[in-house]
């Protein structure tokens, strides 16, 4: 710094460091010191010049000066340099939805994808979740399920009874132990499913923390958040919105670090005409708490019911409300919940094919 004026009267400066953690974070500390345009940084193959010459390799001392590249801080990526990644076969696996649908418009659940689920009160995002999470569990994809409204027992009987196309919290007195015995072993016994034993609102680098362990160390795909406004419910005196800004800058950042879907449930906010209890539309603005919601997911998919209706009142429309992959949006399917077997399908009687797959 002191002799940055003598410095700046060369054409080119050559940062040639140390070939470690020291010497690399040195050499770029100074090269944003510089005059855009100035700095190279010289790369050796050992750590330092001395090294290179006791192993007889001196004159790749003298290379290493004249081939120094033009130094550009991280994350500036020229477009001429865009070649080799661009030409690459994207081979990233997009897993479909278990109605075929939601799939029409959203091409499937994609890894490095945040997808945002709202509704009003009591339509029925977690009975999706759930559906979601069984189809990805019995096709052999491994799920985190962090429900912060119910607890891991209520989770698990809720995917079981899935499997068995009975609603367990409800008749799991007459199901019999075999049978229940069954379902396990095909949903939670299968290794595939990882849940968070965890009730009410938490600290979001606690919930940060929780999913990269699940990630990391259980290797988990997929990873269902229900939902994201208690986890910052508890914390009296705190703006909302902001730790709602937060904790999604950390989610998205998150995704894309792991390589992982998510799958957040988000509520709504009151609109000023028909409720959404009583069928009212859903738009992006009404999602509540922050708007970060919205700008950050990859996907915001809504579900509208009436459930006062007497004759259509079990009868969910499910609207794309963004779809950043396709940019479709709007009305893609609709979703009959039967009581008896506690499920949800599409009333045109479609099932996904889990062996599809999108590019």
């Amino acid at each position: 710094a002191r002799e940055m004026e003598w410095l700046c009267t060369f054409e080119r400066v050559i940062f040639m460091f140390d070939n470690d953690d020291a010497g690399r974070e040195a050499a770029e500390k100074c090269s944003l010191m510089l005059p855009i345009g100035k700095a190279r940084i010289a790369t050796l193959p050992l750590k330092d010049p001395n090294e290179m010459l006791l192993a007889g390799r001196g004159s790749e001392v003298i290379q290493a000066q004249w081939s120094a590249k033009l130094f550009r801080p991280d994350g500036v990526v020229l477009g001429e340099d865009m070649w080799e990644k661009v030409s690459e076969v994207d081979t990233s696996e997009s897993f479909p939805y278990p109605f075929s649908g939601m799939n029409e418009k959203t091409y499937g659940i994609r890894k490095g994808e945040l997808v945002c689920l709202t509704s009003g009160t009591g339509i029925g995002k977690s009975s999706v979740c759930r559906e979601i999470a069984h189809h990805l569990i019995v096709n052999d994809k491994k799920i985190g399920y962090i429900a912060l409204e119910e607890s891991v027992k209520r989770t698990a009987l809720g995917i079981m009874g899935i499997h068995l196309n009975t609603p367990l919290h409800i008749h799991g007195n007459t199901v019999g132990m075999e049978k229940m015995h069954e379902a396990f072993e095909a949903t939670m016994g299968t290794g595939n499913c990882v849940l968070y034993d965890h009730f009410g609102s938490m600290d979001s680098d606690t919930l940060i923390h929780k999913i990269r362990y699940m990630v990391k160390a259980l290797d988990v795909e997929y990873i269902f958040l229900d939902h994201v406004s208690i986890v910052v419910s508890g914390f009296e005196g705190r703006d909302e919105r902001r730790e709602i800004d937060n904790i999604m800058t950390k989610l998205r950042s998150l995704v894309e670090e792991l390589n992982i879907a998510l799958i957040l449930v988000s509520h709504l906010k009151r609109p000023e005409g028909k409720a959404h209890e009583e069928g009212g539309r859903t738009t992006l603005a009404q999602l509540r708490g922050s708007q970060s919601i919205a700008q950050l997911s990859d996907m915001v998919i809504s579900f509208e019911r009436d459930q006062q209706d007497p004759i259509n009142g079990d009868k969910t429309t499910v609207r794309i409300l963004k779809s950043r992959f396709s940019g479709e949006t709007g009305v893609t399917c609709t979703l009959k919940y039967d009581k008896t077997t506690g499920r949800l399908s599409e009333t045109a009687g479609f099932t996904a094919d889990a062996t599809a797959s999108y590019v």
